[in-house]
């Protein structure tokens, strides 16, 4: 029983000090921003729209969803820098893997529990979702925001310029959305937003490719990142 409690508290003190570091002492002020942008927005829409459906909320999750995990994966390479502790993961063999995928997986599963206020509340205040399925939607993009922001992070290896590439491509993304607004390519396709002249069928298969893509695109982004970090100099020079 001791054994346990030593173990349990053991983890909580490790991924304490791993989400300190991942968000630079800041997570706090992350959740706070994205639930400011969340009720601001929120607010405006409500008085705003004539109508609200599923789809205005998924939109007005999304960025929430990617702020939760912008600065965690473009800026997690550089705290470790400043925190000096890259010399310490890198002079593990192996040891950075298991890392950056364990903080990896620990901001996806911090995003996923603190989706499910926001999706409560725009349930009981905007209009009645499916809470469950409006969060997994959601992760799929949290995912795959978060394995393209590590894999840039590990190309050019500091934050500010991961966070600029990011941004830039997330503008490149909402450009294209519009042309590829019922295409499986589509990254901001909304799963709620059915078009009228698609057959349910047809929607349901796109819907289901779209997905696929992402998760493709999020394994492969991740592969690469892990690979990069094989080149040990270029990070501690």
């Amino acid at each position: 029983m001791a054994s346990f409690k030593n173990i349990r508290n053991n983890i909580i003190k490790l991924g304490r000090y791993n989400i300190r570091i991942v968000f630079g002492g800041k997570f706090i002020y992350f959740i706070f921003a994205a639930l400011g942008f969340f009720l601001l927005i929120g607010t405006i829409m409500a008085f705003d729209e004539s109508y609200m459906g599923i789809d205005d909320v998924y939109e007005l999750l999304i960025f929430p969803t990617i702020l939760l995990v912008f600065y965690p994966s473009a800026f997690g390479i550089q705290n470790d820098a400043d925190q000096r502790t890259l010399e310490i993961i890198f002079g593990i063999p192996d040891y950075r893997y298991k890392v950056w995928l364990v903080r990896l997986l620990m901001v996806l599963i911090i995003v996923f529990v603190v989706l499910f206020p926001f999706a409560y509340i725009a349930h009981y205040a905007l209009v009645s979702i499916p809470i469950f399925e409006m969060v997994l939607q959601l992760m799929v993009l949290a995912i795959f925001s978060s394995t393209l922001g590590f894999c840039v992070s590990t190309l050019v290896k500091n934050g500010n310029a991961t966070a600029v590439i990011m941004v830039v491509i997330g503008l490149v993304f909402l450009i294209l959305s519009d042309e590829l607004d019922e295409s499986k390519w589509n990254v901001f396709l909304n799963p709620f937003d059915m078009p009228r002249n698609i057959n349910e069928i047809v929607w349901i298969e796109l819907l289901r490719q779209n997905r696929i893509i992402l998760g493709i695109a999020s394994v492969v982004f991740l592969l690469l990142g892990l690979l990069n970090l094989q080149n040990r100099e270029k990070f501690l020079r």
